[in-house]
């Protein structure tokens, strides 16, 4: 009979022990907010656009952009990968189809808009012409919009502003540094391109900077494009992307 009773009343003590240990849990969760549901995995477009988005002699992509969205997307905690495409247009097709979850880093426009939300901006992208230092066919020309040679890259927006605002577009490489080159050979007269990527491009070529100068025409946000799909299938991401990029 004593054995018994011993046995209940440890028993009792037992379940007494493990109700406290899950009301202590249920209420750590009231008092801890968690995640319910982690967002889905991101799949990132990556134009090449050094010096924010290189691929090392490594084979190891960073830049300036790269390392930035790497850290929020981090922090976040939502699973990612990247992949390396050639250029914005490419990346905005893969939005259209949908083989991409988005794309970065790039500045606003509105076909990009139809298919996808850009994001809080994560760097400042300055558009600017560059031109030779003894050349007298400045932006400042009167005849400039008119006469002059410009290059820029394929698919890009500043490629979009120059056939918007009516210039003579000259060349459409691939990468920068052909600009550079062609520039310096004085195949074109000007190159229209992000500040940054142009002087990246020149120095890579080891041209003297000096040779050049620069007139900034305007600052734009650079950011993510995230597609409408996704951003309806994980409400919130976009918010909690912005709030990190502001941190």
């Amino acid at each position: 009979m004593r054995c018994t009773l011993y046995i209940n009343l440890r028993l009792k003590m037992f379940f007494h022990q493990l109700a406290k240990l899950f009301i202590g849990f249920f209420i750590g969760l009231l008092f801890f907010p968690f995640k319910l549901a982690a967002f889905e995995k991101l799949l990132l477009d990556v134009p090449i656009f050094p010096p924010y988005t290189y691929v090392t002699s490594e084979q190891r992509l960073t830049g300036q952009g790269v390392e930035k969205i790497s850290g929020i997307l981090n922090k976040i905690g939502v699973p990612y990968s990247f992949k390396i495409v050639a250029n914005h247009g490419v990346a905005l097709d893969g939005l259209k189809r949908g083989h991409n979850n988005g794309f970065c880093l790039g500045t606003q426009n509105p076909e990009r808009d139809k298919y996808g939300v850009m994001s809080r901006a994560v760097l400042v992208n300055d558009w600017a012409w560059f031109y030779l230092s003894d050349n007298e066919l400045t932006p400042d020309s009167a005849n400039f919009k008119q006469v002059a040679r410009v290059g820029t890259k394929l698919n890009t927006n500043t490629y979009q502003w120059l056939k918007q605002n009516k210039y003579h577009i000259a060349s459409l490489p691939n990468e920068a540094t052909t600009l550079t080159k062609m520039l310096f050979k004085q195949r074109i007269d000007a190159v229209f391109l992000s500040a940054d990527v142009f002087w990246y491009a020149l120095r890579a070529n080891g041209y003297d900077v000096s040779k050049v100068k620069q007139k900034t025409q305007s600052s734009r946000p650079f950011g993510c494009y995230f597609s409408n799909e996704y951003l309806a299938e994980n409400p919130g991401f976009l918010a909690e992307f912005n709030q990190q990029v502001g941190q």
